[in-house]
């Protein structure tokens, strides 16, 4: 229907909230109607299992949405795990005087069922929430809210579902997760596809669109890069490495890496090591020459405001992000001014404090002290895009460098390294955290055959579930290569997900990391209360608490090494 029509379409119609219930269907257990009296909403999460709605099956995964017009029959079964649900049955009121002959019953938007696996699943699932509490209030003017809130919802849900908006990379990235999470098992197109809920060929189709390689290829470059890591990293002989990759046989791995690679893996390993003691310049930085002893030839660093031109190492470097004082304490140095964290007194990380001692307080990442950077009089600062407004201000204290905040932490430490002449130290600090993590990612491999670890942080009254595209995520997700749950499989640009403590068993982990703020609240909040009581209340699930102060602001090597260290020792304890 255009979209045009659809607008007056929902201007001719209300909605009535009828009845709000969630629940959590068991392994194997099911739940169904033969002839719904009103239209009903179905939000599900968790696991995966089989839909069958007026007599059509289909696969469900992740999170979906069923819309059930009046009338209908549904059977939903969960598959081998816990299935959470909130049910919500209404029924559409047309307005007085509302001409609705333009619009047929049979093309009426709220007549039609459907499945639909949203984009926009985390804002589904709060808004849902959001109708759940405000019907079980029981008040006029909150079940008015509520009427109002589903009926956006179901505007924007039913628009998304007739453009076909989301459906295609859904589908892509949730296989691609899954085999980014599973690569190290067998796996098979037909599984894959059972997972996507379509045919072999679909997938293949759907997903060389989408990463201009199939499914099974895709698993075998995962496969490659993890097994070019310890080949060049770890003393991992080839038959470890072809097991720990998903080969059975090693001689076959061989091939698959020699057509992979050009080379055989023995040859690749005596090459790298061969060519480990150079100096690797990251593609797009402006030319230089570099000397053990310094710069000869000053370089040129581009940032978000231009370019730097180094013409000496500068010596009293001011910080407006803590992350940038941890990689200065990485290569050996400190700042003379930095910023640090707190709501009431301000401190820096304990991890690298003692460094800091001689290090002067400039107030806030989000509330620098200005004043207190014109006094230090530092000869470089180094901020991020969130400083734009006070850039010309800093400018005229000293030259300042502008960062993107989100940038990786390897591409900004190579940047100090230039800045500081200690290019070789960047490299070697890079090179060893690559080292550890392919180690660490072998080890781990065999003990989370099957599990899966989520990062969770309790704000408010939400709790945010990250994703690997959140930067500490990253680090769980693709550097160690920790399986994901497949809760979070199913996007590829949000950092997380926000949704009610609740609706936290819907994750189904096997193993949580909870970024805690009690350092620096001195204390933990209501919501990470009801957080840790939910999860502990499973025998299944470990919780493992850590500062969100160094996970989430500390992201320079220091503090991403500190990571690892407590990943290693939670999960191989």
């Amino acid at each position: 229907m255009p979209q045009q029509e659809q607008a007056s379409l929902w201007s001719d119609t209300a909605v009535k909230v009828l009845d709000v219930h969630s629940g959590t269907m068991p392994p194997g257990g099911s739940m169904s109607e033969t002839d719904l009296e009103s239209n009903l909403l179905l939000l599900a999460g968790g696991g995966q299992g089989g839909l069958v709605m007026n007599g059509e099956g289909c696969h469900v995964q992740a999170s979906f949405a069923c819309h059930a017009a009046k009338g209908s029959a549904y059977t939903l079964t969960a598959g081998s795990d816990n299935i959470h649900y909130i049910a919500i049955s209404y029924k559409a009121i047309p307005v007085a005087g509302a001409a609705h002959v333009l619009f047929p019953q049979r093309n009426h938007p709220l007549r039609t069922s459907f499945v639909h696996h949203p984009s926009n699943t985390a804002e589904l699932h709060m808004a849902a929430d959001r109708i759940a509490a405000k019907w079980s209030r029981g008040e006029g003017l909150e079940r008015f809210h509520a009427n109002a809130l589903l009926q956006g919802m179901l505007c924007e849900l039913i628009m998304e579902h007739e453009r076909g908006q989301g459906a295609e990379p859904d589908v892509v990235d949730v296989v691609a997760a899954y085999i980014e999470g599973h690569y190290r098992q067998e796996l098979g197109l037909k599984e894959l596809a059972a997972l996507a809920g379509c045919g072999v060929r679909q997938l293949q189709r759907r997903f060389k669109q989408e990463k201009r390689l199939g499914p099974m290829e895709y698993v075998i470059r995962l496969r490659m890069e993890n097994a070019e890591r310890m080949l060049r990293y770890t003393d991992a002989t080839i038959g470890e490495i072809a097991e720990r990759t998903g080969y059975r046989d090693m001689y076959y791995f061989s091939r698959a890496f020699k057509k992979h690679y050009g080379v055989p893996p023995q040859l690749y390993r005596r090459t790298a090591a061969a060519g480990s003691g150079t100096i690797t310049v990251p593609a797009g930085l402006p030319g230089r020459m570099v000397s053990p002893l310094g710069l000869i030839q000053g370089p040129v660093i581009p940032h978000l405001r231009g370019e730097y031109h180094v013409t000496a190492a500068p010596q009293r470097i001011a910080v407006l992000d803590v992350q940038y004082a941890d990689h200065l304490h990485a290569l050996g140095m400190s700042p003379a001014g930095s910023v640090g964290f707190g709501s009431g007194a301000l401190n820096f990380p304990p991890y690298f404090r003692e460094r800091l001692r001689a290090t002067e307080m400039l107030g806030t990442y989000e509330y620098p002290d200005l004043q207190a950077v014109e006094r230090l009089q530092p000869d470089l600062i180094i901020c991020t895009e969130v400083h734009a407004p006070h850039y010309e201000r800093l400018s005229r204290v000293a030259p300042t460098v502008m960062f993107k905040r989100n940038e990786s932490w390897q591409t900004i430490l190579r940047r100090f390294g230039e800045l500081t002449g200690k290019q070789e130290e960047a490299e070697h600090i890079i090179a060893d955290y690559l080292r550890r993590t392919a180690l660490l990612s072998a080890e781990l491999a065999p003990v989370l055959t099957g599990k899966s670890v989520a990062l969770i942080r309790p704000r408010e009254s939400i709790v945010r579930v990250h994703t690997a595209s959140h930067r500490t995520g990253a680090v769980l997700y693709r550097d160690l290569g920790l399986p994901a749950p497949l809760f979070v499989a199913d996007t590829s640009s949000d950092t997380a997900y926000h949704i009610s403590v609740d609706r936290l068993p819907a994750v189904q982990a096997n193993y949580y990391f909870l970024l805690s703020n009690e350092q620096m609240q001195e204390g933990i909040s209501m919501t990470e209360h009801s957080v840790r009581g939910l999860l502990g209340a499973d025998q299944r699930q470990r919780i493992y608490p850590v500062d969100a102060a160094t996970w989430i602001g500390c992201y320079g090597p220091t503090g991403i090494n500190c990571i690892v260290d407590q990943v290693a020792r939670a999960l191989l304890a």
